[in-house]
């Protein structure tokens, strides 16, 4: 049984605290991936960064390449397909590093022994290749087909597989937050998970300005990167400009895939491509100028040869200075736990959550971690200046385990609050609300009477989530308070003279709920839909849909338009976010749409996806 303590994680002014070293402005809702529904694609260049240098452990690496080849069925063929790359990375660095991304095969050839003795990964491409994973209105085949592969391949010998990749994730929407909401971030039958997906396409172009032209435009000024992304298909697996892990949903850590694929390159100018090298080296020219990581997607098709990915060695080599290090998926899993976690993981042995946070605590612009369990209790912050890290403790667990009831994880909410970047946590807890707040000489301190005013939000020991989010809702960068339970619907600000929580002159509409009077998600989202630097919101539960756009001189929030469904999970002018269980229904905003992929919209659907224009929803009237 799992039961939830609510706790805030947020950044509040206090009078006398030192200033931190902040990033160019304080984004207020930096850390709102943490409680928001599950988003494959909440990073952006502004995100902080996990550098190489931050997890490889090793001096003189600024970047990583995961050379990935997919679709693995025929053992015999992918070993002569891949002994030119294989050979040509050994003798780069002496050990190879490479990562085969596997459908349905003997897990006792031995060929799959060696390939791990040389440095390989075989990792999982679920059994049976359906393209979408989630379609014909069957979430248990899609399961199916996932658990399956991943039993499968832990009977190899060796530490089984650690990675997922979606299948025809390069050439439609295939990937899903209900996906991993209901498959990845769970385990098998057999209680069996991994640990990385590597699903997401990663769009470098002229948007990061830190990256030479000559590197992202062509000579005739086309954007080299977007130039790949097969338009003729709504395609929106995408993230831009952030080479780097990221965590998605909690449990899940995302390797992003570099736009092109060979499919996405053959499919713009054809097989084999001298073309496509060039790009793919220019691209790891910038990532590792990035200190990123650098997954190529590639199959034994036709499309490439192995010689051909082999040049990018050859470019690491001579025009790189030897800077790049090539790693299977296993061997980057574990650096991070070696050098990032302390030898820890995001998930426990039973693939629940293990206390692990990797958020930037003051504001640098680089990610930072938080382990809170029992084992440890430490907030490691990264020195940019030195290339180290430093340790200061945490003040509590944010996952224990209470015998006979079994782990017990506290609810959390980031936010900024006020003129300081520096984190703080506000915990509702056993002993009552108390606060720390993040100093980067003296680490976390308790703050008396900052809580003055946040009694009675929640109910301790509800065993669900309060429904307290912090939200720059006004793009002030400090966040307000909202109580976001059915019937409740209050929002706070931080006064900082006062330094307590003082009620606003506007509360979320009546319409509106974070959480459900269980406790579940209910379909709300926070977004700048009008791009006024202010968080307007698109609700859509099982029960109605609407959408309401935020004024700051009102302030507050008005409505474009809300209607109830004439049934549960009815028709409506937005499909409802969540299910009747609280789950995710698929959705995510990318470009000015909402997207939305599940097992009802795959194999059926045009594309695979509904699609709904937030342009044409903020012209609807009510």
């Amino acid at each position: 049984m799992r039961r939830y303590l609510p706790l805030i994680c947020c950044t509040v002014w206090l009078a006398g605290l030192p200033v931190v070293h902040a990033a160019d402005r304080v984004d207020g809702n930096r850390f709102a991936h943490l409680d928001e529904p599950i988003d494959p694609y909440w990073v952006s260049r502004t995100t902080a960064r996990l550098t190489t240098p931050q997890w490889v452990g090793e001096s003189g690496v600024d970047a990583v390449a995961i050379l990935s080849i997919d679709d693995m069925r025929d053992i015999r063929k992918y070993e002569q397909f891949l002994r030119p790359l294989i050979d040509r990375i050994k003798r780069y660095q002496g050990r190879s590093g490479f990562s085969i991304l596997t459908n349905n095969v003997d897990p006792y050839d031995p060929q799959l022994a060696a390939w791990m003795a040389e440095g390989g990964s075989i990792e999982v491409h679920t059994l049976t290749h359906p393209c979408p994973l989630l379609q014909r209105h069957n979430l248990f085949e899609a399961k199916r087909s996932y658990d399956g592969c991943i039993d499968l391949l832990s009977r190899i010998p060796g530490p089984g597989p650690v990675a997922y990749r979606m299948p025809c994730c390069d050439s439609m929407n295939s990937v899903s937050p209900r996906f991993f909401d209901l498959i990845f971030n769970r385990t098998t039958p057999n209680g069996r998970f991994l640990q990385i997906d590597s699903s997401v396409f990663l769009v470098l172009d002229e948007g990061d300005p830190d990256l030479p032209r000559k590197l992202v435009l062509e000579p005739d000024g086309r954007s080299r990167f977007r130039k790949y992304i097969p338009h003729d298909r709504w395609m929106a697996n995408l993230i831009y400009n952030y080479p780097y892990p990221y965590v998605i949903g909690g449990l899940c850590l995302e390797f992003p895939c570099i736009m092109p694929s060979d499919w996405d390159a053959q499919y713009l100018h054809g097989v084999k491509n001298p073309r496509t090298v060039h790009d793919w080296s220019l691209g790891l020219k910038a990532i590792t100028q990035k200190q990123g990581v650098f997954t190529l997607v590639f199959h034994p098709h036709g499309w490439i040869e192995a010689q051909q990915v082999a040049m990018l060695v050859d470019y690491a080599e001579k025009e790189l200075a030897g800077r790049v290090r090539f790693l299977s998926f296993q061997e980057a899993l574990d650096r991070i736990r070696t050098n990032l976690l302390k030898g820890e993981s995001l998930r426990r042995p039973d693939g629940g959550d293990n206390g692990v946070r990797i958020i930037d605590v003051n504001n640098d612009g680089f990610m930072d971690v938080i382990i809170a369990n029992a084992r440890l209790k430490v907030t490691r912050v990264w020195d940019r200046r030195t290339g180290s890290w430093s340790e200061k403790t945490f003040p509590f667990e944010l996952v224990r385990y209470v015998p006979g009831t079994g782990y017990e994880q506290v609810f959390t909410a980031f936010g900024t609050v006020g003129s300081q970047a520096a984190a703080a946590v506000l915990r509702v807890g056993h002993d009552g609300i108390r606060c720390w707040v993040w100093d980067d000489n003296t680490g976390w301190s308790e703050v008396e009477g900052a809580c003055v005013g946040l009694s009675g939000l929640a109910k301790e020991g509800s065993g669900s989530d309060p429904g307290i989010r912090l939200r720059d809702v006004d793009g002030d960068g400090s966040c307000e308070l909202i109580c976001g339970r059915a019937g409740d619907g209050r929002v706070f600000r931080w006064d900082a003279s006062a330094q307590r929580w003082e009620r606003a002159g506007y509360r979320l509409p009546a319409q509106v709920a974070v959480v459900d009077d269980r406790g579940l998600p209910a379909g709300a989202y926070f977004r700048d839909l009008d791009h006024d630097g202010t968080l307007d919101i698109v609700f859509s539960s099982p029960w109605a849909c609407g959408v309401f756009v935020f004024d700051r001189f009102a302030p507050g929030w008005r409505t474009v338009f809300y209607e109830k469904r004439a049934t549960a999970m009815g028709p409506g002018r937005l499909p409802p976010f969540v299910r009747l269980d609280g789950s995710s229904n698929g959705a995510w905003f990318h470009e000015g749409f909402i997207f939305l992929q599940n097992e009802d919209t795959g194999a059926i659907e045009k594309n695979h996806v509904l699609r709904y224009s937030v342009d044409e929803l903020l012209r609807s009237a009510e």
